[in-house]
C-alpha cells in the first residue's frame, strides 16, 4: 500500500452548530452556488478523516486553517471566541481572527489575537462591504503590519468590486511590510487582472482555493513562474466545495512532484514556522 501524502487545507471556513444551516444557504445564495455541506466543526474535522485515493495515490489533510468573516461590529468577539476554543483544544488547526471595519477598538481586538491562539486576520470585504483600498482602514493594516499578523483577503467577485486585484495592489504599495495572502489566487473570477497587475514579493502568497474549477494548468503554470512556487497553498474554500474533488482538480494540471508537494503541504508549514 503507497504511502500517506498529507495536505495542508489552508482555506476553511467553520460556523456553530447552530447557524451553520444559516450559514450555507446564505452563502450559496450570494454566490448562486451549490454549497458541499453546512461547515460545523464535526464536518471540518471529518475531513481529516478521510484518505483520498487518486490515481493510485493516497492523501489525508492534516491541518487545516480556519476562519470565518464577522459581517457585523457586533459578530467579532464572539467569532474570534468560536474560532479560539477550536484552535486551542485542536493541534491540527490554525485560527485566523475576523474584525469588522466597523470595531472601533480594531487595536485591542488585533492586540488579542496571539493570546487567544489565533495567528493572522481574515477580511472578506464583499460581506462586509468595503474596499480593501479604503484609507479607513489603513489604520487596521498599520496595526496588523506592526503586530506581524499577515492578513488573508478575500480576493475578487463577479458582481462587486470592492476586492478587485488592483485594489490589493494599492495596499501592498502603501504596507510594503505586511504580510498578505490573497484567496482564491488573487482574484475569484479576475485571475487575468491578478496575474497582469499583481507584483512579485517576498510578502505575498496565495491560496487557491475556489479557482480551479474555473481555470486550467497553463494560467496556474503562470502564476507559479511569476510569483514563485513556495508562495502558493491548497484552499478548498470548504464549506464551499468538497476538499477531495479540489485535489482532483488540481492533480489534473499536471505539475512537477516538488511543485505539487510545495502547494499541498511545505509551503504553509513554512510560512507558519511549523
Amino acid at each position: 500500500m503507497s504511502e500517506i501524502i498529507p495536505i495542508i487545507d489552508a482555506h476553511c471556513h467553520v460556523f456553530p452548530d447552530v447557524v451553520a444551516e444559516k450559514s450555507k444557504t446564505a452563502v450559496a445564495a450570494f454566490y448562486d452556488l451549490p454549497m458541499y455541506t453546512s461547515g460545523t466543526a464535526d464536518h471540518l474535522c471529518q475531513e481529516r478523516s478521510k484518505v483520498f485515493e487518486i490515481d493510485g495515490r493516497r492523501f489525508q489533510i492534516v491541518r487545516q486553517l480556519i476562519c470565518s468573516p464577522a459581517v457585523t461590529p457586533h459578530q467579532t468577539g464572539s467569532i474570534n471566541r468560536f474560532i479560539s476554543e477550536l484552535v486551542k483544544a485542536d493541534d491540527a488547526l490554525t485560527g485566523f481572527g475576523t474584525l469588522h471595519p466597523g470595531n472601533a477598538d480594531f487595536a485591542k481586538v488585533l492586540e488579542g489575537f496571539r493570546n487567544s491562539g489565533l495567528t493572522g486576520l481574515k477580511l472578506h470585504s464583499d460581506f462586509q462591504r468595503f474596499p480593501i483600498d479604503d484609507p479607513q482602514m489603513y489604520p487596521v493594516y498599520e496595526k496588523a503590519q506592526k503586530l506581524g499578523l499577515p492578513i488573508l483577503f478575500h480576493m475578487g467577485d463577479r458582481k462587486l468590486d470592492f476586492s478587485h486585484p488592483r485594489r490589493l495592489v494599492a495596499v501592498l504599495r502603501d504596507f510594503p511590510d505586511l504580510t498578505v495572502i490573497a484567496a482564491h489566487m488573487g482574484g475569484y473570477s479576475h485571475w487575468s487582472e491578478a496575474l497582469q497587475l499583481l507584483l512579485p514579493s517576498d510578502k505575498l502568497y496565495f491560496d487557491i482555493s475556489s479557482t480551479l474549477q474555473f481555470v486550467d494548468g497553463d494560467l496556474m503554470r503562470q502564476f507559479l513562474d511569476k510569483f514563485g512556487v513556495t508562495h502558493f497553498f491548497f484552499g478548498s474554500d470548504f464549506p464551499m466545495w468538497e476538499p477531495e474533488q479540489e485535489l482532483a482538480r488540481l492533480l489534473t494540471f499536471g505539475l512537477p512532484a516538488d511543485t505539487l508537494q510545495r502547494v499541498l503541504h511545505d509551503n504553509f508549514m513554512e510560512f507558519t514556522g511549523a
